[in-house]
C-alpha cells in the first residue's frame, strides 16, 4: 500500500508539473509580459485555470499510476519528456515568436528547423523513457527531483510575476479615456470626408481575388485607383498614427515620446482646428488605442479627435473563450514548432474576449458588418464629418466571401468579403442621398512585410465614371493627410504634398520601413518597459518606379538600417 501511495504521489508530481507549466504559469507570463496588449485581468483567468490544472493533473494520474510497472513508466516518462522539452522550448528554442497573433497567415516554421525542433524534443522523450526500462531506480530520481526543481523554479518565477506587475493586471480602470463607438454609423448630412482602412490589404492582393471573383471590385467605378501607393510604414503602429498626424518616424525616440509629440505639436493643433472652425466633426474607430498614444493617456487626443469620451464603460467577459484563448497561447509557446500552428491564437480571439456592453467600437469585418445591416447609417445634420473607419480587412483571414464570419478562410474569401462590406457601405451612402457630394478613399493602412504598397481607391465629390480610373502616379501615406485636408477645404500645401501633386510615371524616391530584428544590433525594451521587443531596427528598402521595384528591392535587402529607440511589439 505505501508503495502504491509513492507511486501515485510521484505520478501526480510529474503530471502537476505538465498541468501547472500549460495552465498556470504559461498563461501568467504571457498575461504579465503582455498585459497592455489584454483588456481584461489577471483574477478573470488564473483561479479557474489553476483549478483546470489541479483536477487534470487530478485525472491524469488516476489513468496511469496504478498501470503495470512498463506502461506506467513508459507513459509518465512521456508527460515528463514532454514537460522537460517544453521547459527547453520556452527558455532556448522560440526564437522571436509572435505570441500576440499579428501574422495573417499564422504560425509558419522553415522545414529544416521544424524537423530539428521535433528531433530534439524525442530525443529529451527517449531519453527519458529509456531510462525507465534500464535504469529504473535513476529514472525514478530524475523524474520526481526533475518535478520538484521544474516546480520550485517556475513557482518562484510566478511569485516574482506577481509582486512586480503593474495594478492595471489586477484592477479594471473606474473610468478612462477611450474612443467611443456612440457614432461609428452616423454620417453627416452635408459634408462627408470618409476613409475606409482594411488592414493588410496590400494591392497584391487584387490578382487572386479577381481570378477568384472576377468583377469583385466594378463597384467601385466612381473611384480612381492609386496602384502605386506606397503605405511608407509597415504596421498599424506607425502607420495609422502617422496617417492622422503626418509626422515622420522618430527611430531614435522612445515610442511613447514620440506619440505624445506628434498630436500636441503646432502642425497637428493647426490641421485639428482647422477642421473644427469648418464646423467638422473628425472621428476615428480603431479600438486599440496603444496604437495612437503608446502608454500615454488618450486624453491627449481629445481636442483633436471628436469622438473621444471620459466615462466609465460597462463591460462582457466572454470566459469560455478567455480560458480557451489563453491555454491556446499557453500551449502555442510551450510546444514544438511543428504543433504550433494548431495552438496559434490570433490577435481577434483575445481581443473578443472583452466587450464594451455600449458604444462599442465595432473593428472586426463581420461586426462592422452585422451593424451596418442592423442599425443602417444615419445622418447627422448639425456636422461636417470626417471619418477613419479602420477594420480588420485581410489581416485575419476570419471572413467569408459574403462578409460573415468564418474560422477558417483564405485570403480571397476574406478580400471578397471586405469588397461586400465596403458596397454595402456605399449603397447606404446612396441611399441617403451623401454619396454623390462625398470624398471616399479605401484603402489599408500597411501591407505585408514583403508586398509593402496597399490599395488606395478614392473618389471626389460628382465623380463618376463607368469603369474605375487606373493611375500609376507614385504616391505615398506622406501625403494622407494634407489630402484629407484639401478635401474638407483646408489650404493643403501648408501641410504637404497632396496625392494630385505626382503625374503618371512620374518617377519619384520613396523608402519604404519595415520593423526587423537584427542580431549585429542591441535588444531593445518595447515600449510597455516590461520586456524585450521583437524588433530592435527599422529596414528601410528605398525604390524608384513601381512595386515591382520594391519587390526587387525587399530581396536584395535594405537600403538603408536604422536602429530603434524601443519596440513596439
Amino acid at each position: 500500500m505505501k508503495k502504491k501511495l509513492i507511486k501515485a504521489g510521484s505520478t501526480f508530481l510529474v503530471c502537476f508539473l505538465f498541468a501547472f507549466m500549460w495552465l498556470i504559469f504559461g498563461p501568467s507570463e504571457i498575461f504579465f509580459a503582455n498585459v497592455t496588449d489584454f483588456a481584461f485581468v489577471y483574477g478573470d483567468f488564473a483561479g479557474y485555470l489553476a483549478v483546470f490544472a489541479v483536477a487534470g493533473a487530478i485525472l491524469l494520474t488516476l489513468l496511469i499510476a496504478f498501470l503495470p510497472d512498463k506502461v506506467h513508466g513508459l507513459l509518465l516518462s512521456i508527460v515528463f519528456g514532454v514537460s522537460l522539452a517544453g521547459y527547453f522550448q520556452v527558455m532556448f528554442f522560440n526564437k522571436n515568436l509572435d505570441l500576440l497573433g499579428v501574422n495573417p497567415e499564422g504560425y509558419k516554421a522553415e522545414t529544416g528547423r521544424a524537423v530539428m525542433n521535433l528531433v530534439l524534443w524525442l530525443a529529451v522523450i527517449a531519453a527519458v523513457a529509456a531510462l525507465s526500462f534500464w535504469k529504473r531506480d535513476i529514472w525514478k530520481k530524475v523524474v520526481s527531483y526533475g518535478a520538484v526543481f521544474l516546480l520550485c523554479i517556475q513557482f518562484v518565477a510566478l511569485v516574482s510575476l506577481w509582486i512586480s506587475a503593474k495594478e492595471e493586471a489586477y484592477r479594471y480602470p473606474e473610468g478612462k479615456w477611450h474612443l467611443s463607438g456612440e457614432k461609428q454609423y452616423v454620417v453627416s448630412a452635408d459634408k462627408n470626408v470618409i476613409v475606409l482602412i482594411l488592414d493588410y490589404f496590400s494591392n497584391q492582393y487584387l490578382e487572386p481575388l479577381e481570378t477568384a471573383y472576377p468583377g469583385a471590385t466594378d463597384f467601385l467605378h466612381d473611384f480612381t485607383y492609386y496602384s502605386n501607393m506606397d503605405c511608407t510604414y509597415f504596421g498599424t503602429f506607425p502607420s495609422l498614427p502617422h496617417m492622422l498626424t503626418g509626422r515622420e518616424v522618430n527611430m531614435s525616440q522612445p515610442i511613447n515620446d514620440w506619440c505624445r509629440e506628434i498630436w500636441e505639436n503646432d502642425t497637428t493643433n493647426t490641421f485639428y482646428g482647422a477642421l473644427k472652425e469648418k464646423d467638422y466633426q473628425f472621428n476615428v474607430y480603431t479600438p486599440d488605442t496603444n496604437i495612437l498614444c503608446g502608454l500615454n493617456d488618450v486624453k491627449i487626443l481629445d481636442g483633436r479627435l471628436s469622438n473621444v469620451a471620459n466615462d466609465a464603460q460597462e463591460i462582457d467577459v466572454y470566459y469560455k473563450l478567455l480560458f480557451k484563448t489563453m491555454a491556446k497561447m499557453s500551449g502555442y509557446r510551450m510546444f514544438p514548432d511543428i504543433l504550433k500552428p494548431y495552438f496559434y491564437a490570433n490577435i481577434d480571439e483575445y481581443a473578443d474576449i472583452v466587450s464594451v456592453k455600449e458604444n462599442k467600437i465595432n473593428h472586426n469585418n463581420y461586426d462592422f458588418y452585422q451593424g451596418l445591416l442592423e442599425n443602417g447609417l444615419r445622418t447627422d445634420k448639425n456636422s461636417n464629418y470626417v471619418i477613419v473607419q479602420h477594420l480588420m480587412g485581410p489581416h485575419l483571414y476570419t471572413t467569408n466571401e459574403a462578409g460573415y464570419y468564418k474560422e477558417d478562410s483564405t485570403l480571397e474569401e476574406t478580400a471578397k468579403g471586405c469588397m461586400v462590406i465596403v458596397e454595402e457601405y456605399l449603397n447606404q451612402l446612396k441611399e441617403l442621398g451623401v454619396y454623390d457630394d462625398a470624398t471616399i478613399i479605401i484603402t489599408a493602412d500597411h501591407g505585408g512585410g514583403y508586398d509593402s504598397q496597399v490599395i488606395f481607391y478614392i473618389k471626389e465629390p460628382g465623380e463618376t465614371h463607368e469603369t474605375s480610373p487606373v493611375t500609376n502616379a507614385p504616391a505615398s501615406f506622406r501625403e494622407f493627410l494634407p489630402t484629407i485636408a484639401g478635401a474638407a477645404g483646408l489650404n493643403a500645401s501648408a501641410y504637404g504634398q497632396t496625392i494630385y501633386d505626382f503625374s503618371e510615371d512620374e518617377q519619384r524616391e520613396r523608402t519604404v520601413w519595415l520593423r526587423m530584428y537584427n542580431a549585429d544590433y542591441p535588444t531593445v525594451p518595447c515600449y510597455t518597459g516590461d520586456k524585450d521587443g521583437s524588433a530592435n531596427v527599422y529596414y528601410g528598402y528605398t525604390y524608384t518606379g513601381e512595386v515591382e521595384e520594391l519587390l526587387r528591392q525587399t530581396e536584395e535587402g535594405p537600403s538603408v538600417i536604422e536602429p530603434m529607440a524601443d519596440s513596439y511589439f
